[in-house]
């Protein structure tokens, strides 16, 4: 999983330098569905002018190709209350209408389960704005919440087989696919990135894996490793 460092320069007002002690990982959502409104333009805009303004601050934004940090976890960032900053780092999902949610859902996934290795968060204490404020963020994901969380601890009620078992890309780039059909190609992941197995399946006699993510990945152990 690569995540690009893109920081709020320390000059700026909306980075205030507090220090902080994560307990909890706080998820939101954009809210901006425009064309073009992906990780890269909201990494733009939170270093500008408007975000000082409104005095608003996260840690790092999702979209379906790229995680982008714009706060070490180490500062308070303004994004969820006075109680949800003293306490968490923030996590944007991109909703924007050229994306696909689903890649950048499970992205987050990954940062997130990433994030409670690194900072030593239980799952229980990974939460969504809504808990802090009662705003209705992140809207996409508040009515299927429990799967979410479920995603993150890979615990689906389910035998694994190797559903649950987790896959890491060792290539630089390979293609992930839509369908169980070597020429659905879909788009691109890379080096580095890990994804959940749903189902192993065989098609046209090469071992290909449906990931929680809906999409497909080849088995093939030159591209792929299992995790331990």
């Amino acid at each position: 999983m690569e995540i690009i460092e893109d920081m709020i320069p320390t000059s700026n007002s909306n980075r205030p330098g507090t220090s902080l002690t994560p307990t909890h990982v706080t998820v939101h959502e954009t809210a901006n569905t425009a064309v073009g409104a992906d990780a890269a333009m909201h990494a733009d805009y939170v270093k500008g002018d408007d975000a000082q303004d409104r005095q608003v601050s996260w840690h790092y934004t999702v979209d379906d190709t790229v995680i982008i940090q714009h706060l070490p976890t180490n500062e308070v960032g303004w994004h969820a209350g006075s109680e949800g900053n003293e306490q968490s780092v923030g996590i944007e999902l991109c909703v924007n209408q050229d994306g696909n949610f689903e890649q950048t859902r499970a992205r987050a996934v990954s940062l997130i389960q990433f994030l409670m290795a690194e900072l030593d968060i239980s799952l229980e204490n990974v939460v969504t704005h809504q808990s802090w404020t009662g705003q209705n963020c992140p809207a996409n994901l508040l009515n299927d919440w429990s799967n979410f969380i479920n995603e993150i601890s890979d615990e689906d009620g389910e035998e694994p087989s190797p559903s649950g078992q987790q896959i890491r890309v060792i290539t630089d780039t390979l293609w992930v696919y839509d369908e169980p059909d070597w020429d659905a190609r879909y788009t691109t992941v890379q080096e580095g990135e890990i994804f959940t197995v749903e189902e192993e399946l065989t098609v046209n006699g090469s071992l290909m894996y449906q990931l929680r993510s809906g999409l497909y990945i080849t088995g093939n152990p030159e591209y792929v490793e299992m995790m331990e």
